[in-house]
């Protein structure tokens, strides 16, 4: 079937331009042109990219295949492309498969692909040529990929069903039937009668008109058997026509008879037995690869097919060099999967050990026929079998028994010669890099050889060869000065001689120091716009395979002891002009072989520090710091976790100090994490990567580097505090608007530059390595496609006209990462007073209060990190000075809050959704501080809050007394009195919102709040079922279930505010909610609309009164004395702790909250008397842990400020009003009264729960957490605090009320 493209995501990588050209071709050919196109293109010389980009071709060669694989009418088994009038077809059938073949072998994401059913149904075709194609490329895909084991079961049983039908054995060598037998053309006598003969069992079910008696078994054994069945002139199809007609052959039986039909009706056919032979060959291949040979694997790979496999290659027949390929390629695969069982045997039958044996006697003569040794007129063995020959090399060498095998037989020496003079073209560097694998694996084994053949020199030769020949192409080459100027210039364009590093172009094709004679004016007279890079060009994927090789043996034999003498002289020849050149073209060569000539440097120069300044000299070291730090570095996550390390190799000398100061570097590094660009590295993971992600990995290496060189730490903090900084202006900046945190939009609407496109480098063809490279996993990390606000025109907000998304929360996450690994990587807090020194802690504190942060950034892991780095300065450093920061942010936001706290005129209603109803474009109006400032000031005062929740969750008693001693402070006491006066506003905003989204809750004609409500929904705008699903933003819920997440949004703030589950479960259950049957005819699509307009505002509050309430919960703890976890024991000890001044004065404040809580007083115009009942629940559930721990043990501090504040005086006068409604119910009459609102009894249960505590003499008196009897510093005239008082003042006053109350009780 065609590519899915719903489930599409857009790659962040642009295709080379080689491959866009071909791309374009291609799509406007008609299919006669396409088959002449495809029928050219042989070997695939041209970039790599992902297969995204050839979807739309991909999607017409599915018609190619769908059509070839119909059945023609009457006939289901005789595909179309088997007709003989078919040929056109056919021929495109062929091309397109074996395009595909090296499409795939030459791309990634290859999970795209979508045709897999029709190559399931072309492997029953009669031309063993389709066969053969579909085949070829079913075996790139299980060599290369996972992609068959990852298929559905619906998809991969039939496959692998066909493919196992084609593999199974045909009775071995000792029944007549070996492969090298076969494979010759030998007359028919010479074979068994079997060979031509179909013999077919099969149980079958009887047919319809057949009347079984009872006694008899329902499955009746049948079976098929017609000999030379090569005579018949039908063909398989038609043959396969007759049976089925004649025969009830089971559904799952038919495609195994037909194989069967197929190999005994061309067997006697010498073209058709060869091509039977190779496609069970490539069969046993792909079944091996995709590990689908768990049940047949002693069948298909009985003892004795070794040797049948070797035999075949013993053949000297010139024409049979596709099956010997195949048989190779077979041979690859069982070492593949068998490893150690079946390696000696495969080094037994083939002589690997032995000089004089088969399998090194043939590699030697391909490889003499390859470079013409000795008879420049030998012919050069068929391209196929060679690369199959070298591939086996490569596998055999993976293991130690197939390596040492390899080294017995002398094998160095031969393949130094195929690095040392093999040619150019694309065919022959194929086999160079396969030799230079073989040479890596074996020299684990044997360095000697390599050396007394002078390998190393071999291979810097070979690296220089192919270096040059990518000059022609690719001409620049940084070329730094070596007398650099006192001053610097800022300029970081690339392409001029003025730049900071003073870096001149060189586009000579050859070495670089060839043209370090010319002159400053010769090299400004060339003209910088010349020697740029090309953009678009790209090194070849074969040659890029090759480099990427040679680098990675290079780097490995730097390190290895057994090059210790030779290594000092590595770079005194054309070594370092080599990696000049890859390195000052990273968009040529690719990230991985950038990556590698730079790690290549760095592994020198830590083996031979002494050789720095050798390097530095001839300026290598100069270009790899403008590559660095003045051009982009490449956007991959290897790539970055590498450069702290490159640059303490640089950084060893101070020559190299100096250099690498000058470039201003932190700077310029630092701003990859702040560029769209880079956000794909930083995210990227593998699964086989144990590392963590690549903002902390780097910050970590930096750290390294700044503990390596103590002088960089000032430039390294002043750069952290710029970016710090830069983040504050992104997120001011009215002409910025923050995306949700993800790579790039589905559609590719958000607007970031174009990333850099991929690199044949990157994922260069390797035999052994995994080919799937994770590039798909971009779709992964792109997370769901961002909501349909985006796409509603944000010149309709106010505030947000042509606004620009930006990543900003994924900026804030990898910089927070990046940070917090090089301020706390290390317990020492020198990091972090030199960021404190340098004033970085108002930046960093600010992000948590920018105004273009979404509402729900408090709950998102970008502000967990900055509350995480706040948390590590104050723990590391003990500075005051984290909260005080924090303290001041907090106290400006609470005062733009002000108007929050003022009800508004009659009718009343809702402030936050009064501002919400007047903002203009309703469904937009959350995206824009400007258009909802009260909704996003409380969005950062929510994100404050739970820094100080994060800072004060420590256990150290030293940083417990900073955070009293904080809190206690007069800003901290203001803050808190404002914080008060937030929480109360919060319960009733929460209140009305619910009430406003309750059908049925305010009293029938009550205008209560609602003209803002019908703003929310326009009265020129007829509400539609259509409408109510769509008009929030990102919301594909129904109306239903939207209500439901609102109800329990409610029910969460309540139950955050104080009251569990049990006490707040009847209260949701009393009112018709949404969720209720009754309740659900009357919400209609209007209503629909605005409860999810309003849900934003619920969900804000109800987060942040949990917040509070968590916060308060917490200063408790802290004033009190009391550990945050508290440890159960099961003696209690009363310790006595004396409370600070400051402590004091935090209790103070805390209770008088509760004291303000309990004593509210609610608009006058409020409608019903239920909001005021709602807000005491809370009040007294929120009450019970502010005085009493989780054993319910009271905290003596703060019950005696909670008497002191009138607390105490008010939670017995709630009880009062609950019960008379103010004076206005009989408290004789009870809950029956009709004026008492629903809940009343909830209340009771609260208010008598709490009160039961405060009576209990056992808890009370044996509080752990009681005061001295005499506390220093308090005055006499000030009172002490009497546990025994307490508890018989409020005995008395609950007696008091509870007897005047017996009437009510007595009526419930």
């Amino acid at each position: 079937m065609k590519v899915d493209r719903s489930k599409l995501k857009k790659t962040p990588t642009e295709a080379p331009a080689d491959c866009r050209i071909l791309i374009e071709k291609l799509k406007a050919c008609n299919d006669e042109q396409l088959l002449v196109e495809l029928q050219h293109i042989k070997t695939w010389n041209i970039g790599k990219c992902e297969l995204y980009h050839w979807v739309d071709l991909l999607d017409r060669f599915d018609g190619i295949l769908c059509d070839a694989g119909q059945t023609v009418e009457n006939m289901s088994w005789l595909l179309v492309c088997d007709r003989p009038d078919n040929g056109q077809l056919k021929a495109l059938l062929l091309a397109v498969l074996n395009f595909t073949a090296l499409l795939i072998e030459y791309s990634f994401s290859r999970h795209l692909y979508s045709s897999i059913e029709h190559l399931t149904t072309l492997l029953a075709s009669c031309d063993m040529q389709v066969v053969l194609s579909v085949l070829n490329l079913l075996y790139v895909f299980s060599k290369r990929s996972n992609y068959i084991t990852r298929l559905g079961s619906d998809k991969r049983t039939p496959l692998l069903a066909r493919l196992q039908h084609l593999a199974e054995s045909w009775g071995g060598k000792e029944n007549g039937f070996g492969l090298a037998e076969c494979c010759r053309d030998l007359l028919m006598t010479k074979y068994p009668p079997s060979a031509t003969t179909l013999h077919f069992e099969f149980y079958a079910e009887p047919g319809p008109e057949v009347k079984v008696e009872k006694k008899t078994s329902s499955n009746t054994l049948h079976y098929i058997h017609i000999e030379q069945l090569d005579k018949i002139s039908e063909s398989p199809s038609e043959i396969m026509e007759s049976l089925t007609v004649m025969y009830n052959i089971p559904k799952d039986k038919q495609t195994l008879l037909f194989t069967h039909i197929r190999l005994a009706h061309g067997f006697s056919n010498h073209k058709k037995r060869l091509q039977a032979v190779q496609a069970r060959l490539h069969a046993i291949s792909i079944l091996v690869y995709s590990n689908a040979l768990q049940e047949s694997a002693n069948s298909i790979l009985y003892n004795g097919l070794i040797e049948e496999l070797v035999d075949v290659l013993q053949i000297t027949d010139k024409q049979l060099v596709d099956i010997k390929a195949a048989s190779l390629r077979t041979l690859t695969s069982i070492v593949h999967l068998e490893r150690t069982p079946k390696l000696s045997n495969i080094i037994d039958c083939t002589g690997t050990a032995s000089y004089h044996g088969f399998l090194p006697v043939l590699v030697r003569n391909c490889i003499q026929a390859m470079i013409g040794e000795n008879n420049p007129l030998m012919e050069p063995y068929p391209h196929q079998f060679a690369t199959a020959l070298f591939s086996f090399l490569y596998h055999l060498a993976s293991y130690d028994a197939g390596g040492e095998a390899l080294v017995s037989c002398g094998m160095m020496e031969a393949l130094l010669k195929v690095i040392k003079f093999l040619g150019d073209e694309q065919d022959q560097i194929t086999f160079v890099t396969r030799a230079v694998r073989v040479v890596d694996l074996i020299t684990n084994l044997d360095m000697a050889a390599f050396q007394s053949h002078s390998g190393l020199t071999i291979f810097i030769s070979r690296l220089e060869h192919e270096v040059d020949l990518s000059r022609k192409e690719c001409p620049f080459v940084i070329k730094p000065k070596m007398q650099r100027p006192s001053t610097t210039v800022e300029s970081e364009d690339m392409e001029t001689d003025t730049e900071m590093s003073e870096v001149a172009m060189d586009s000579s094709p050859g070495p670089s120091t060839s043209s370090g004679s010319r002159s400053e004016t010769d090299q400004k007279a060339q003209g910088s716009a010349a020697n740029a890079p090309r953009p678009g060009v790209q090194c070849i994927p074969q040659r890029a395979a090759l480099l990427k090789s040679m680098l990675n043996f290079l780097k490995k034999a730097i390190q290895d002891p057994a090059f210790s003498d030779g290594i000092r002289h590595v770079m005194d020849g054309s070594l370092p002009t080599s990696l000049k050149h890859i390195i000052s073209n990273a968009e040529y060569y690719g990230p991985s072989l950038f990556l590698l000539a730079t790690e290549v440097v760095t592994v020198f120069v830590f083996q031979e520090p002494s050789l720095l300044s050798s390097l530095q000299d001839n300026g290598l070291t100069d270009v790899m710091l403008h590559a660095l730090l003045i051009k982009d570095v490449p956007a991959t996550r290897e790539v970055l976790g590498s450069l702290p390390n490159v640059f303490s190799a640089l950084c060893l000398n101070a020559r190299g100090l100096g250099s690498f100061v000058q470039c201003q570097p932190f700077e310029r590094l630092f701003k990859v994490l702040l560029s769209p660009d880079y956000l794909p590295a930083m995210r990227r993971r593998r699964s086989s990567d144990p590392l963590g992600d690549t903002a902390s990995n780097l910050g970590s290496a930096v750290d390294e580097l700044m503990r390596h060189q103590p002088t960089l730490k000032t430039d390294a903090t002043t750069a952290i505090i710029k970016l710090l900084e830069e983040i504050c202006n992104l997120g001011r900046a009215p002409e910025y608007i923050c995306q949700k945190p993800s790579i790039q939009k589905a559609d590719g609407t958000v607007a970031v530059p174009p990333a850099r496109s991929s690199h044949a480098a990157e994922e260069a063809s390797s035999e052994d390595e995994e080919e799937e490279e994770a590039l798909h996993t971009f779709s992964q990390q792109q997370g769901e496609p961002e909501s349909t606000r985006q796409s509603v025109p944000l010149e309709l907000v106010v505030g947000t006209e042509e606004r620009i998304p930006i990543p900003l929360m994924d900026y804030i996450l990898n910089v927070m990462k990046f940070v917090e690994s090089i301020l706390s990587n290390n317990t020492t807090d020198d990091h972090c007073q030199e960021f404190v020194n340098q004033k970085g802690l108002l930046p960093l504190v600010s992000i948590l209060g920018l105004p273009n942060l979404p509402i729900d950034f408090p709950t998102s892991a970008a502000c967990q990190a900055v509350a995480g780095v706040c948390k590590s300065i104050l723990t590391l450093s003990h500075e005051p000075k984290v909260l005080q920061e924090g303290l001041c942010q907090l106290d400006s936001i609470l005062s733009s809050l002000e108007p929050l706290h003022r009800p508004i005129e009659v009718p009343g209603g809702s402030v936050l959704l009064r501002e919400l109803a007047n903002a203009g474009h309703v469904t937009d109006a959350t995206l824009s501080a400007r258009a909802t400032p009260l909704l996003h000031a409380l969005t950062a005062a929510h994100a404050y809050i739970l820094m100080f929740v994060h800072t004060c969750r420590v256990g150290q008693s030293e940083i417990r007394a900073i955070s009293v001693n904080q809190w206690g402070s007069q800003l901290g006491l203001s803050v808190l009195n404002k914080l008060s006066q937030l929480y109360c506003s919060l319960v009733w905003e929460s209140t009305v919102l619910l009430s406003l989204c309750t059908p049925n809750s305010l009293p029938p004609g009550c205008e209560f709040g609602q003209a803002d409500m019908q703003k929310l929904v326009p009265k020129d705008e007829k509400p539609t079922s259509s409408t109510a699903t769509t008009a929030a933003s990102g919301s594909r819920r129904t109306a239903d279930s939207e209500a439901v997440t609102v109800d329990s949004s409610a029910g969460g703030l309540l139950e955050g505010m104080g009251l569990d589950g049990d006490t707040l479960a009847p209260m949701e259950t009393d009112e018709p909610t949404a969720t209720d049957p009754k309740a659900k005819s009357k919400l209609t699509p209007a209503m629909a609309t605005r409860i999810k307009q309003i849900k934003p505002l619920l969900s804000a509050s109800s987060r942040l009164g949990r917040a509070l309430a968590e916060l308060f919960g917490l200063l408790v703890k802290l004033c009190v004395g009391s550990p945050v976890r508290q440890r159960r024991s099961h003696h209690a000890t009363s310790t006595g702790t004396t409370p600070t001044p400051a402590a004091r004065a935090t209790a103070s404040a805390l209770t008088k909250l509760l004291t303000k809580g309990l004593s509210w007083q609610p608009p006058p115009y409020t409608p019903t008397p239920r909001f005021r009942l709602t807000f005491f629940i809370c009040s007294v559930g929120f009450t019970s842990p502010m005085l009493f721990d989780e054993r319910k043990y009271p905290y003596h501090l703060m019950l005696q400020k909670f008497f002191c504040s009138g607390g105490h005086d008010a939670l017995f006068e709630t009880f009062n009003w609950a019960l008379s409604m103010g004076g206005k119910v009989p408290v004789t009459e009870g809950l029956e009264h009709t004026d008492l609102p629903d809940g009343t009894g909830e209340f009771l249960d609260a208010w008598l729960m709490l009160v039961e505590k405060m009576v209990n003499p056992s808890t009370v008196l044996d509080s752990p957490h009681s005061l001295p009897a005499k506390m220093p510093g308090v005055t006499p005239t000030m009172p002490q605090f009497s546990a025994l008082r307490f508890l018989i003042v409020t005995q008395k006053v609950s007696f008091h009320l509870l007897v005047h109350s017996n009437d009510y009780f007595a009526s419930c």
